[in-house]
C-alpha cells in the first residue's frame, strides 16, 4: 500500500466521519469509521517530512490551507463563517506537528522541550486533536522505519488521552477505535504511488464547504 492509497483511505473515511457529524449524528458507526482518518494523515505528515525537498515550503503550504479551510470548517460544523468557540481545523494541527518535527530535528540541543511547547500551543489554540495530534505526528517520525514502535507509541498516546478525558468528563470518546488505522499503515510499502500531491489540500476545504452549504440549504 503506497502513500496514494493511504491518502485515499484517509480522505474517504474523513468524509464519512464528517457526513455523520453534520447530518447523521444518530449513526455512530459513521463516526467510528472516521477515526481511521487522522492517524493516517499524521503518519503521512511524518513520512512527508522525510521525503520532502523543501520543508519550509511544506510548512507554508500547510499553514496557507489551514487559513483557507477555517471558514468552510466553521460553516460545516457550526453554521457560521466565524466561530471562535469551535477551535481550529485539522490543518493547523498538521502544521504544528510538522513544525515540531522540524524544530526537533534542527535544534536537538533543546531535546523534547520544543515539541512539548508546540504541542501546548496547539492545545491552547484548540486545534483539532490538539496536543495529541502533535505528539502522534512526532511519534511517527521519531520511530520512523519501525512499525511496531510507531504502533505502540500511538496506542499509548491514545490511552493517555482517553485517560485524561475520562478523568475530566468521566467518559471515553470514539478515539478508542482509532488504532484500527494502524492496519493500513502496517501495509505501507514506502512508495509514493500516483502523484496526487494536492488531493487532500483541495479535498479538505472543498468537502467542508459543500457540507456547510448543504447544511445551510437544508
Amino acid at each position: 500500500m503506497n502513500s496514494t492509497n493511504l491518502k485515499i483511505i484517509a480522505c474517504l473515511t474523513m468524509l464519512i466521519d464528517h457526513l455523520g457529524a453534520v447530518f447523521f449524528p444518530q449513526y455512530i458507526y459513521l463516526r467510528i469509521i472516521g477515526r481511521i482518518a487522522f492517524p493516517i494523515f499524521a503518519f503521512l505528515i511524518a513520512e512527508g517530512y522525510l521525503h520532502t525537498h523543501n520543508v519550509k515550503k511544506y510548512l507554508i503550504r500547510l499553514f496557507a490551507f489551514a487559513l483557507i479551510s477555517e471558514i468552510p470548517y466553521n460553516l460545516a460544523f457550526d453554521g457560521n463563517i466565524i466561530d471562535f468557540g469551535s477551535g481550529l481545523n485539522v490543518f493547523f494541527t498538521l502544521f504544528f506537528g510538522l513544525l515540531a518535527v522540524y524544530v526537533y530535528d534542527h535544534y536537538k540541543k533543546f531535546g523534547f522541550l520544543p515539541v512539548l511547547l508546540i504541542g501546548m500551543i496547539a492545545y491552547f489554540l484548540d486545534t483539532d486533536y490538539g496536543i495529541l495530534g502533535v505528539m502522534v505526528i512526532f511519534a511517527f517520525y521519531a520511530f520512523k522505519g519501525d512499525f511496531y514502535k510507531q504502533a505502540l507509541s500511538y496506542i499509548l498516546l491514545t490511552l493517555v488521552f482517553l485517560g485524561i478525558l475520562y478523568l475530566e468528563y468521566e467518559s471515553i470518546n470514539l478515539q478508542v477505535y482509532s488504532p484500527i488505522a494502524l492496519i493500513p499503515i502496517y501495509f505501507y510499502n514506502g512508495k509514493k504511488g500516483f502523484n496526487i500531491k494536492y488531493l487532500f489540500y483541495v479535498f479538505y476545504p472543498g468537502h467542508l464547504l459543500i457540507l456547510g452549504l448543504l447544511r445551510y440549504i437544508l
